[in-house]
Order: C-alpha cells, then structure tokens, then sequence
C-alpha cells in the first residue's frame, strides 16, 4: 500500500521500531471534515510530542485507503491503540467499517490479545455510550485531553491487552464496558490556559475550493473558548461541555503568534461555541487583521456581536455571517432556553449588512416540543423581514429536533416523519417569493437515525452492525426488519419522567 499523495505541512514520521507505543488517530468520516477538527490536530500534536509514541492518521474517505496511515501506510491493525473521534451518532458505521477493512473484528468480544485496544471519546460517546458498547474497548468520558497521558501510559506499563484494559478500567474518565462500572465520571477541566494547545497543525496543499480542503480553508484553529454557558434544552454542547470557559487574551496571543511561525498559513480560524460573550474579543480580532491575516469565525449569538467585532471580521475577509435563531417565534425560542429576541437577530443582520458581509446563514429547529404550525410559518416571515434589512444571500438550514442524551428534553418525543415534512413544506412555501432565500433541509429520515443512537441503549449493537455492512439508508431499514428493532421510530414516543435512562451512570 501506497503513502498518501496528499501534500501536507507539519506531518511527523517516527521510527516505529523506536518507540513503545503505537497510536492510530482515526476519524470516521471525510479527510476534509477530519482535517477540520481541532481534536485531530490537538491529539496528534500530543501524541508525537511523546517520546515513547508514534500518532499516525487514518480517515474513512477520500484518502488511498481507510486502513493504512496517511504517514506511512502503517496498517490499522499493527497499532496497540486505536482512538475514534466520534462527532456525529451516524458514523458509528464508518467506524465499524474501517475496523473490518483494517482486519480488526468489529466486535470488541471477538477481539483478541494480538488485536488493538479500540478507545472511543467525543461528544457522542460522552453523552450516552450505550449503543456502541458492542464494539468499543474503552470510551472517554469528557475532555480526552485530559486523560490521554494516563492511557498510553496504561498502554506502555503493561505487558498484554488484558493488563492494559484492567489499568484503564481503573482510570478516572474512563468507561471499560467489560468491567461494568456503576459509575463513570465525566472529565472537564476548569483552566483552559493550563491545557497544551497545538501549533504545528497539519495543512494539506491543495487548491482553494479542492473537496481536501477544510471547512475552513487553509487555516491556523484556534481553540478561543470551550463548553456554553446558555443551556439550551435541546443543545449537546451545552450540558456535556459545561461550563463555560475561555482562554485568557494573552495566552490566545501566544497561541496565535506561535502557531503562525510554525503553521504555513495566513488566516485564523477561531473555535467557539459562544464568541461574541467573551470580553475582550473585539479587541483580539482588530489585533489579528491588523497584522494582515485572514481571520474567520463559526456561529456567533445575535445579542453578543458588536458593530466592531463585526467589522474586523469583515477585514479579515469573512462575508458570511452564521447565527442560529433556532425558531421564528420569540415564545417558542424562549421555551427552548435560548433568550434571544427577534430585535436582537434584525440587529446584528443590519450591523454585518453595514460592515461588508453579503451572505446570511440562519440555523432552525422544526419539530420542537410544543412547537404549533404557527410557530413554523413564523420562520419564513422572519426570515423576510431579515431580507428587507439587508440585501444578503439567505440560506436557512432546517434541521428536525433530536432528542440528545443529557439535555433537558432527553425524555422527549421526536416529532413523526410526516410531521416534519409537512413543517418544512410551510416554510418552503413562506419563502417562495423572498429573495435570495434559499431552504437546506436536513433528511428527516437521517434526523430518526440520530434521534435512536442518542437515546438508545445496548440491544442497538445488532441493528447497527447490519447497517455497518449494508450502506446507506436501506441498510438503516434492513437493521430495523433483522433486528426487530424499531430504531426508526424509537424517539416517536417521550419517555417517562420517571425510571433511569441508559447514561444515567455518567455523572458529571
């Protein structure tokens, strides 16, 4: 097998006859959405950082081979540990396929002493872990930062996969399922700027627009803040990730000035989920495009973003401004946990009007508990009314609710398919007619497969192995008919309030 024909900058290439353990970094997805993660970046600078380790990077698609590294074409199966980064429920199947293209079993059962150790962390796994327990050796619970120093470790102080399972089953934010714990802690670090941050970051040479390229371009990701601090009943990142914390001005400057030097780039990408809260960063982004560099940031709360902020990020080149009012009704919103007023959304979009942007990218939600069709047409006379202020490109991104694991509506129902195209059709229809508004509406039957891996619990292991091997949505539909499963309409009904749910041993 071939190296990667990928041309890419910061890459390390260790001995492996030189070192004591050997780690594969696999993201089961696209080499473009791997390579736009920052845990991929932070893990491998970690790892290789390490005298005694050697990280090597695998991905699912677009790359010569999903089994064999990106560095040296090392097998999967050769390395002592392999770590998925599992961001989103539905690549459960990729991870499954790379393990049994890579001649690993699948289940963790079949696995034996010669085989790798298959750890899996992320906000899916560290929200509710059920579901995958089939095939994972151990999960991180939390921040894996935190704890990947303790796992090789576990790895290199012992002298068989049994040993090396046992340390780990023994290890605070680590959830062994063969060793059944009654309790797992979930791990969250308080003081971001005593946490290592990766400045060396890989960047592929490859054409702007290239299907290689990250969603961010060829940029410098640069961790700004971490967790949210609004809670919004429906939301992941703001019940697994509390709470809220940012890193001091300085140490982002050093950061910055560092990875700059040593990433052959010329735009920051600032990571966040809440940015426009933190005080002070007006001032970082007016010092970043003062020295001449591009500078981009992700989905930003209408009520935090000031006419300055918004101007330095158009200097910094960024035309598109994202935000997520989450629904058109003021009430609704307000029900969901999100205080954000409709005043608020019109002016922002007015602000980023007058500062140079030409593109609007608004997030909502269909399907909510106690959501009317009232509600839903109120979306698209919003979403006018945002048109008549500023002569921008509108898309509107209409994504169902899911129900995730450890938020407020954990317990509640997801609405049915039929419900949910008949809502997307209201807003089609309500913007027929409005300028430059485009609808992006995400499958409502992908939204019934995510909703069933989230609140789901171990008897899912079968259905999800019949998908794995059988692509696509059929696959999903085979798994359901085999397995005598209902997966596809498991999040129909609300759960009761009373009675435990499968995660409720991860405790924060």
């Amino acid at each position: 097998m071939r190296a990667s024909k990928i041309r890419e900058f910061n890459v390390v290439r260790k001995d492996a006859r030189k070192v004591e353990v050997l780690f594969g970094y696999a993201y089961p997805s696209t080499y473009r959405t791997g390579m736009t993660s920052l845990a991929t970046h932070l893990f491998y600078s970690i790892l290789n950082d390490r005298k005694d380790t050697s990280c090597e990077r695998y991905f699912r698609y677009d790359v010569p081979s999903p089994c064999h590294s990106m560095e040296s074409s090392r097998p999967l199966k050769d390395n002592q540990v392999v770590g998925f980064s599992l961001t989103y429920e539905e690549d459960i199947v990729n991870l499954i396929q790379m393990l049994e293209l890579g001649g690993i079993p699948a289940l963790a059962a079949d696995r034996s002493e010669s085989d790798p150790i298959v750890l899996v962390g992320g906000p899916v796994p560290s929200s509710n872990p059920e579901p995958y327990v089939d095939f994972v050796d151990a999960f991180a619970i939390g921040e894996g930062d935190i704890v990947i120093h303790k796992i090789i470790d576990s790895v290199a102080g012992t002298d068989s996969r049994t040993a090396a399972l046992e340390q780990l089953a023994q290890t605070d934010g680590l959830y062994v399922p063969r060793a059944m714990p009654s309790e797992v802690r979930r791990l969250i670090i308080s003081d971001l700027d005593a946490l290592f941050h990766p400045t060396a970051q890989i960047v592929p040479e490859v054409a702007e627009g290239d299907k290689l390229e990250p969603v961010f371009g060829k940029s410098l990701l640069v961790e700004a803040t971490r967790g949210c601090g609004h809670s919004c009943k429906f939301c992941l990142v703001g019940h697994v990730c509390r709470p809220w914390r940012t890193r001091s001005l300085n140490r982002l400057e050093e950061i910055i000035t560092k990875g700059l030097a040593e990433t052959p780039v010329h735009k920051v990408s600032l990571i966040s989920s809440s940015l426009g809260s933190s005080e002070g960063f007006e001032e970082l982004a007016a010092w970043i495009v003062d020295q001449g560099y591009q500078l981009s940031v992700p989905s930003l709360r209408a009520d935090s973003v000031s006419k300055g902020f918004l101007s330095s990020l158009a200097k910094g080149e960024q035309r598109t401004l994202t935000i997520a009012p989450e629904t058109g009704s003021p009430e609704l919103r307000r029900s969901t946990g999100k205080a954000l007023s409709d005043e608020d959304i019109e002016h922002t979009v007015k602000l980023a009007a007058e500062s140079g942007f030409n593109a609007l990218k608004l997030y909502f939600i269909i399907g909510l508990p106690g959501e009317s069709e009232q509600d839903v047409a109120a979306i698209p006379m919003l979403v006018s009314r945002l048109g008549k202020l500023a002569s921008m490109r509108i898309t509107v991104s209409v994504n169902p609710f899911v129900p995730k694991a450890q938020t407020k509506w954990e317990r509640e129902a997801q609405a049915p398919i039929e419900v949910i195209r008949s809502r997307v059709r209201i807003i089609e229809k309500g913007l027929h007619g409005v300028p430059h508004a485009y609808v992006e509406p995400l499958d409502p039957r992908n939204a019934r497969i995510q909703a069933a891996l989230s609140i789901g619990d171990r008897s899912l292991g079968k259905a999800i192995l019949i998908a794995a091997r059988h692509p696509g949505y059929g696959g999903w539909r085979k798994a359901q008919r085999d397995s005598g499963i209902p997966l596809l309409s498991m999040a129909n009904e609300q759960r009761g309030q009373q009675g435990d749910l499968p995660w409720a041993f991860i405790k924060s």
